[in-house]
């Protein structure tokens, strides 16, 4: 890590040269061709995510580019006997990531950049597609496909902008590390993608200035921060009874309905005067609580003796997960009071958590995006925090010392993730994200 990297690099306009900022565009515009094709080719691997399908085949899909364009590449695949535990969605499934490092002509004396993207798909859902979900198709300037924008698309433009600075005729002073993990939307498991490579040291804190993920949230933003997240599932246990005599049993449907009643009438009025107006979209402004998953009972004619009632609480920044458990504690604690709950007992269990997120967006990594924004679009960059959680967490939270210069920003709207007929436009979406990630890569890590 560079013994500057605390100190402010220059702008944009101040680090490079008029002529290496109009070269690096122009190499940008002109390898647009070579990224769509490199990331149609990504859309072509169904890499659906539950259950995780072919991940080793798009890791080498994206180690192989890498290896062509002079990385060292390493893959980090899961042990196998570990895959019920560390990617319980993926059954046997393996689970396979790709790092690959560029070393800067002057990497002793200068900055260390890693840069991650997922490459992992939601499933394609029921609704009819015009486009192939799998085809990368292009049509009136847009690419179609899974993954068009969340986020296989900022993987090809994090990986074609590098080539832009290159193209340009400019050398990399810094060094860069890209990779390519799995499993981040089925919550980025801590021991499967990028909280594996953290995990295991393959990104340490001590090698590495900054972190960049490449997600979609809007081309013009950079985003410093996500929600926090707990998705729990509290089971309440009764006594079971034929239903014609339910004087006999004790009904744990109710007390779920119960549950569900006071926290959306008592904690929800209250979660909702919680609020970051730098959250987008507007409508993931307030902290919430929504019940998403309702099962109880196995016939029609018997007093359910379990139910198992799910959440999906979300927290701005400024609250906290304990906090935020103590407010659902003390729901539960007030139900056990209650006489029509009389005989309830339960269990509380989480099946993911993380705290919500913000970094400074004062620091080096933020400020030459938000100037290379500028540059780019003519646009004074938005910051902003992403309505869900991402793997932004694990540097941030799980090394040592905390990575805090960790940023989100690629090319794409967040409003095109998980949607039916997915897609990104290749002009104002991806070669506007591939010029800005690349003239701020240029200015971050130096160039000669």
């Amino acid at each position: 890590m560079a013994e500057d990297a605390a100190c402010n690099p220059l702008s944009v306009s101040e680090s490079l040269s008029p002529s290496q900022i109009s070269a690096i565009r122009q190499a940008a515009s002109d390898l647009l061709p070579q990224c769509t094709e490199f990331l149609a080719a990504l859309i072509r691997v169904d890499t659906t995510n539950p259950p995780g399908r072919n991940y080793p085949e798009c890791a080498h899909l994206i180690g192989d580019k890498l290896s062509e364009l002079g990385y060292d590449v390493e893959y980090v695949e899961v042990p196998k006997d570990k895959l019920p535990v560390l990617a319980p969605h993926g059954e046997d499934l393996p689970r396979v990531n790709v790092i690959g490092r560029l070393t800067g002509t002057d990497a002793a004396n200068s900055k260390t950049l890693h840069v991650n993207g997922h490459f992992d798909v939601v499933p394609i859902g029921v609704t009819h597609w015009t486009h192939s979900p799998f085809g990368g198709e292009v049509q009136d300037g847009r690419l179609y496909g899974r993954g068009a924008s969340d986020m296989k698309g900022g993987i090809a433009a994090q990986v074609f902008a590098v080539e832009a600075i290159r193209k340009a005729g400019l050398k990399l002073k810094g060094s860069v590390e890209q990779s390519g993990v799995v499993d981040e939307e089925t919550t980025g498991n801590q021991n499967a993608g990028m909280g594996y490579l953290v995990d295991q040291g393959y990104i340490r804190a001590d090698k590495i200035d900054a972190v960049v993920i490449t997600e979609p949230l809007n081309t013009t933003n950079v985003c410093c921060g996500h929600r926090g997240t707990i998705w729990g599932t509290i089971k309440f246990r009764g006594k079971l009874s034929h239903g014609s005599m339910p004087e006999l049993g004790i009904n744990a449907l109710q007390h779920a309905c119960t549950f569900v009643h006071l926290a959306s009438t008592t904690l929800g009025p209250l979660l909702a005067t919680r609020s970051d107006s730098s959250v987008i979209p507007v409508e993931a402004r307030v902290a919430s609580i929504a019940f998403t998953v309702l099962h109880a009972g196995d016939n029609i004619n018997s007093v359910p003796d379990e139910a198992d009632v799910s959440f999906d609480r979300r927290l701005v920044p400024g609250e906290t997960l304990a906090a935020a458990r103590a407010e659902i504690m003390d729901i539960l604690v007030q139900m056990q009071a209650m006489d029509a709950c009389e005989g309830m007992s339960y269990e509380y269990k989480e099946e993911y958590a993380t705290e919500a997120t913000w970094v400074d967006p004062e620091q080096p990594i933020a400020l030459v995006f938000r100037d290379a924004i500028k540059l780019v679009t003519g646009k004074t960059a938005g910051v902003v925090t992403s309505p869900g959680s991402d793997d932004q967490r694990f540097p941030v939270h799980s090394l040592t010392p905390p990575l805090q210069s960790t940023i989100i920003y690629g090319p794409g709207f967040i409003s095109e993730a998980h949607i039916t007929d997915e897609s990104i436009d290749l002009e104002s979406e991806l070669k506007v994200g591939m010029e800005v990630m690349a003239l701020a890569f240029a200015s971050f890590l130096g160039v000669e």
